[in-house]
């Protein structure tokens, strides 16, 4: 949840920072609108394209990778020396939206008892109103106050926390559960009605 809330307030931020960003830069609003409209493509050509890249890759370590990704862009974004190095940041964004989506999103039977699946995927998708209510306004309004750049260093840290978080209290479990594989292996052990692999 607390992966894709930072997604979804890095996504958007730029909305309510857009002009501060264009006269930094001396771009137009028009141009400076490409951080939103870019990582929206790529995000789409990236979720096919990471899922099956990485079909047998824990899916710890890949949402790890993900979140680390993410860091890195904010901190790219906070440190960008021109307009160039933003969008290289909302590149990264675009790939971590369609990566961490399509991975993220459907581990909630993976990480909980059967009866608690339908609850853990709604606490996990109240990220996206959380992070349009919450984390867009907070954001923007650290970046009033301490400049445009620091809303994306405050986001690159809590990218950070989520990471340490994930390497932490996330059991790693491969897509896969094909004979052979840990995931496999702990599964069918305790093959019994509600088990999920941990």
């Amino acid at each position: 949840m607390m992966g894709i809330f930072a997604i979804v307030t890095t996504e958007i931020l730029p909305i309510g920072l857009l002009t501060s960003i264009g006269s930094s830069f001396t771009i137009s609003d028009g141009t400076a609108g490409l951080m939103m409209t870019m990582p929206g493509y790529l995000a789409a050509v990236s979720a096919p394209a990471v899922t099956v890249a990485t079909a047998r890759i824990d899916r710890r370590l890949m949402l790890c990778a993900l979140m680390f990704l993410l860091a890195l862009a904010n901190f790219i974004a906070s440190a960008a020396p021109a307009y160039w190095a933003m969008l290289v940041s909302r590149i990264l964004v675009g790939i971590v939206i369609g990566g961490f989506w399509s991975i993220g999103a459907g581990l909630a039977d993976r990480l909980v008892p059967a009866h608690s699946t339908r609850r853990a995927t709604a606490v996990i998708f109240s990220a996206v109103p959380l992070g349009s209510v919450l984390g867009v306004p907070l954001g923007t309004l650290i970046g009033n106050v301490e400049g445009w750049r620091g809303g994306f260093v405050a986001l690159g840290l809590l990218s950070v926390a989520v990471l340490i978080a994930l390497a932490v209290l996330v059991h790693g479990c491969p897509l896969s559960r094909s004979p052979g594989s840990p995931c496999y292996a702990a599964w069918s052990a305790t093959s019994t009605p509600g088990s999920r692999c941990r």
